[in-house]
């Protein structure tokens, strides 16, 4: 199943997908994110207003490019993290892709890295099973 498929079940069709990433990539995204992001450049999770009935966004569960790069940049930067940021756990500490292809959850407050999954497959049904 692919990742997005498997998404989409995860947050019971929720989720908003963007215009694909057509352009290059010159900040060295790995395959497996960039695959995603030339469907969607970024996945949003939504939800439906209570009052108005209108499809709201929620939070991003995949980074579009931009956003990867920079934040990336930011905790390599300040942080000396290796890896791809790529999503948040909605508190605004971020999941990294590792080069070796593992996830890892960094925890800026207490400043440890977790490993979550071995792949980003897996970081999915990780998060199905938290």
């Amino acid at each position: 199943m692919d990742i997005i498929k498997k998404i989409r079940k995860l947050y019971q069709g929720n989720i908003l997908l963007q215009p694909p990433y057509l352009e290059e990539n010159t900040e060295g995204i790995p395959e497996e994110l960039l695959f995603i992001l030339r469907i969607s450049n970024g996945i949003s999770e939504t939800m439906v207003h209570p009052q108005s009935g209108e499809k709201i966004i929620i939070e991003w569960i995949i980074y579009p490019y931009e956003m990867m790069v920079n934040d990336t940049a930011f905790y390599r930067t300040e942080y000396q993290m290796e890896g791809i940021v790529f999503s948040s756990d909605g508190t605004g500490n971020p999941y990294l892709l590792k080069p070796n292809g593992t996830i890892t959850h960094f925890d800026g407050i207490d400043g440890v890295e977790t490993a979550e999954a071995c792949t980003l497959e897996n970081f999915f049904q990780w998060i199905e099973h938290s």
